[in-house]
């Protein structure tokens, strides 16, 4: 009798414990709020404008008579020139919902490189250098944005920016070189379709202006590119790659205004408060 009850004790107790086990993941579930409305960071009808910028300039050596920058690995060695790099994207966006707006992205940029001098060494029996390069390219491009405002920690100021941009654009650009004063070159003709994800971070510095920096982590792109060199020889290259890492090239750092519609304005509530 003793054993029996012993054993009719040792499974009420395991009875329980499971009970209690199923009891509390019904009852506690894990979850992370992503999902939960969040703060309201720009209403709904708001209308907003900016421009992002991105700027690069680099002077290697001081002259001809200078022995040239060597990079610190000592395989490449006295560098003489530049590279010069500039890009603006105005933007305007329209917000269809609480802190999700559509928009669009228009983009101009310039790079210029000018190669005087570089040697590279890989040992005593191998080495070889390059003198007088240019390359020169221009290009432009358009795409539709859908964005949307996550704010951090409940704030009205603070806000994280996931962006996705769907648009093409065109390159037009030339590399060329002097020797015995005659210029050889390609010149090139670029088309792309794209789609690329921009994540950022938003921060206001007054009521309806706002400081934006986004970055490039993720994109697929089709390139189609022709070539005509020395006026004479046609190519043609095209194909698509899928890339997704931090891209310290693609930073872009602006301002944005906002224009909340007549129900978020300020003044507007003002106004009201005071013709009650």
């Amino acid at each position: 009798m003793r054993k029996g009850s012993l054993i009719l004790l040792f499974a009420g107790l395991c009875v329980s414990f499971v009970a209690q086990a199923r009891d509390k993941k019904i009852f506690e579930p894990f979850d992370r709020g992503i999902e939960k409305p969040n703060t309201l960071f720009i209403p709904k009808g708001t209308v907003g404008a900016g421009a992002t910028f991105n700027f690069m300039a680099y002077q290697l050596g001081q002259g001809l008579e200078d022995v040239g920058f060597a990079l610190p690995t000592g395989l490449i060695n006295g560098i003489k020139g530049s590279i010069y790099r500039f890009k603006v994207s105005p933007n305007v966006e329209y917000f269809l919902w609480d802190n999700s707006c559509i928009g669009a992205r228009f983009s101009y940029g310039r790079m210029m490189l000018g190669v005087n001098g570089l040697n590279l060494s890989i040992g005593d029996d191998l080495s070889f250098g390059i003198n007088d390069y240019n390359y020169q390219s221009s290009s432009y491009e358009a795409c539709i944005t859908l964005r949307n405002y996550m704010p951090i920690a409940q704030s009205k100021r603070f806000a994280i920016i996931l962006e996705g941009r769907l648009g093409g654009g065109y390159t037009q650009s030339k590399s060329f070189k002097v020797e015995d004063g005659m210029k050889h070159g390609t010149y090139s003709d670029t088309f792309k379709a794209s789609f690329d994800f921009f994540p950022g971070l938003c921060i206001f510095i007054m009521n309806n202006v706002a400081l934006i920096a986004q970055m490039g982590v993720f994109g697929v792109t089709y390139r189609r590119t022709t070539q005509t060199t020395n006026q004479v020889d046609k190519s043609l290259m095209q194909g698509g790659n899928t890339s997704f890492g931090l891209n310290v090239f693609s930073v872009e750092v602006g301002t944005s205004f906002f224009l909340l519609d007549r129900r978020h304005n300020p003044k507007r509530a003002v106004k009201n408060a005071t013709t009650e």
